[in-house]
């Protein structure tokens, strides 16, 4: 049979391998105890009330901040915020950082230096002497609700701490199932493009390539990253990374004309209404449809949407038709 890109321009010769009655092992997921306690502490945290104290900071302390950060007497990249909140204690910061902050009161000012660490995930910092100022602008305590009945009947519908411990717990497994379920689906489907035969032609593989590029592209500016400047501390060039992914690649590109090709052959479609209920969805995140207009292709997006439903469509199949052992 033969499948076409997305631009209906190239037309690709594929030999599907068999994609039903494949074994994939399911992993049976479980949530303990201490999982569920995390989460209380999560909920617990979110619902701290904050009293302003006039003494000097100490962990678990809620503050705000000016600082400035400069490496070499050059301030960094987003090294500066004025009324900046945080959590001594929550290591949101570098390493070292909320610690300097301890003991401080409002109206007070420091100055230090921290090393970063070589391993530390933004490059343009790890390895690196920063010197650091901060003034304290707010010292407050954050008052902890008491993990109890009351504390669960003022979440929503829980008559006691218990229903809500167990509904935590239905819900972690809930998530880790659809991961397994997602897991197994990938398996399956990449052994199918690994087995099948297809003939793909490079200009695929190159487009592949450039999207995830892209996707590089859009993940680092997500952290207020230049992408030239990231390519400079990783001592890489755009081109040396596409070398490198080429096998991820086409791998990729060998699985989305398997999905293609299946979805043709088991004559899977993709309805208008379904289409506009999952867009209307995306939408919803948006003000107002003028808004939604200025940042989306509508246009691509529906292309996107309809691709997206049809894959999930294909990899419920593969999933139903597997042996599951």
């Amino acid at each position: 049979m033969e499948s076409k890109n997305q631009n209906n321009k190239i037309e690709i010769p594929v030999e599907l391998a068999e994609y039903k009655g494949i074994k994939v092992k399911k992993n049976k997921p479980s949530v303990g105890k201490e999982e569920v306690d995390k989460s209380l502490d999560f909920l617990q945290k979110s619902r701290a009330k904050t009293v302003t104290v006039n003494r000097p900071a100490q962990m678990g302390n809620r503050l705000e901040i000016d600082f400035e950060v400069r490496n070499n007497g050059v301030r960094i990249e987003n090294g500066t915020s004025k009324n900046h909140p945080v959590i001594l204690g929550d290591n949101r910061f570098l390493p070292g950082f909320e610690t300097q902050l301890e003991g401080l009161s409002a109206g007070q000012e420091k100055e230090f230096s921290l090393k970063v660490p070589q391993n530390w995930p933004d490059k343009r910092v790890a390895d690196k002497n920063l010197e650091c100022k901060v003034k304290v602008n707010l010292v407050q305590e954050r008052i902890l609700p008491d993990i109890n009945d009351e504390f669960a009947k003022s979440l929503g519908n829980f008559p006691s701490l218990e229903a809500l411990k167990k509904n935590i717990g239905e819900g972690l497994l809930e998530e880790k199932e659809l991961r397994e379920k997602q897991r197994m689906q990938m398996e399956l489907i990449e052994k199918i493009a690994e087995d099948s035969k297809i003939q793909i032609p490079s200009v695929l593989i190159e487009e592949e390539l450039e999207r995830m590029i892209n996707e590089l592209k859009f993940s680092v500016s997500g952290f207020g990253l230049d992408f030239e400047t990231y390519l400079k501390e990783i001592k890489k060039t755009s081109d040396e990374l596409k070398k490198e992914w080429r096998k991820q690649a086409e791998n990729r590109v060998r699985i989305n004309i398997c999905l293609k090709a299946i979805a043709t052959k088991e004559n899977i479609e993709v309805t208008d209404e379904e289409i506009e209920t999952k867009i209307n969805e995306e939408l919803k995140h948006y003000s107002s449809a003028e808004e939604a207009k200025k940042d989306i292709d509508l246009k691509t997006l529906r292309e996107y949407t309809k691709e997206v439903l049809r894959n999930e469509k294909v990899l419920g199949l593969l999933i139903k038709e597997a042996k599951i052992v």
